[in-house]
């Protein structure tokens, strides 16, 4: 992570950046990675995420006072730290984040996410994943008189989080600790003053995050703007594994991103394009076509067919021209 090499498990050696700021965490490299392994296929070079990467800092710089981009690797280590931390005072560790900690390292996963309906609306319930066979509430009871400590990737305004331990807190499972890679520092001060009332289980809890930040514009997960990237962009409340990146035309870059409706058609190309890059790059290592039907995240209104998603992508980003 930028100006840092080191993590405390419990988070209380964070860095901490004021300022203006719009902060991307990185994460599409892991996630490409491990669907890659998955299945039997070459992963893209290093060199492909670094050029990506300039690219779209690049654009970021020209419209924010400071743009920060957290290594992927780095936030995994200090996630990792953690839960060896929470696991030495006997918590039971469970993480509500996808990209950075595999199944075999923690004890448990609660599968929420945030979805929309087929115009890209917010649901305000958050929902499980789509892809997640286990409805909401059962995720919520199998925890319940347990001692757990939740691993995220972020701390935004913190009020879904407050949502889910609250929701914890009715199967009497007592939340000691939350640490995220990355907290924004009013959402994180805002779950340190919360006060969870059920009885005989502590008010407050402790709330850490590997890096903290004041003033962000906003806090980005990098796969979001990667249509067709594993856990990119926000799920369709109904359909199975359909989601809305933060992309035009496909999402509400300017609502969900905060980039300036101006920029919004360009910063959409330019994140279509790495996309494609992307998606090429592995056609090219594996000598093969990855089709709408085979791409990890399929995109709302892509065909459910053989046709290839690289191209699906160029009509889209030509359409997004000519409009």
């Amino acid at each position: 992570m930028n100006g840092s090499n080191s993590f405390n498990g419990n988070g209380g050696n964070h860095q901490h950046f004021s300022g203006t700021h719009y902060v991307v965490s990185e994460d599409v490299d892991m996630l490409i990675t491990r669907w890659c392994l998955e299945k039997n296929l070459l992963p893209p070079s290093d060199e492909l995420y670094v050029d990506m990467r300039a690219k779209m800092k690049g654009f970021l710089q020209d419209i924010f006072a400071k743009v920060t981009f957290v290594n992927s690797q780095e936030i995994r280590n200090g996630l990792l730290e953690s839960v060896a931390a929470h696991r030495a005072v006997g918590l039971t560790v469970i993480s509500l984040e996808r990209a950075y900690l595999e199944d075999s390292e923690v004890d448990g996963r609660i599968e929420l996410t945030r979805t929309v309906d087929g115009d890209g609306d917010d649901v305000l319930v958050s929902a499980k994943r789509n892809s997640c066979p286990v409805p909401k509430l059962q995720q919520f009871s199998r925890l319940r008189d347990k001692n757990i400590a939740l691993i995220d990737d972020v701390v935004f305004s913190g009020k879904t989080l407050e949502g889910t331990i609250g929701q914890l807190h009715h199967y009497h499972t007592n939340v000691h600790a939350v640490t995220a890679a990355i907290g924004v520092k009013s959402g994180v001060d805002y779950l340190n003053k919360a006060r969870f009332c059920v009885t005989g289980q502590p008010e407050h809890m402790a709330v850490h995050c590997l890096e903290e930040f004041d003033g962000v514009s906003d806090q980005v997960c990098e796969r979001d703007f990667y249509p067709g990237v594993p856990y990119s962009g926000r799920e369709h409340f109904t359909y199975d594994n359909a989601s809305f990146p933060y992309v035009l035309p496909f999402g509400k870059p300017q609502r969900w991103a905060s980039i300036p409706e101006k920029e919004a058609v360009q910063f959409s190309c330019l994140c279509i394009d790495n996309a494609v890059a992307l998606f090429e790059e592995i056609e090219r290592v594996n000598n093969m076509t990855i089709s709408c039907q085979f791409v990890p995240r399929p995109v709302f209104g892509s065909p459910n067919d053989g046709t290839r998603f690289a191209d699906f992508l160029k009509e889209k980003r030509a359409q997004l021209l000519k409009a």
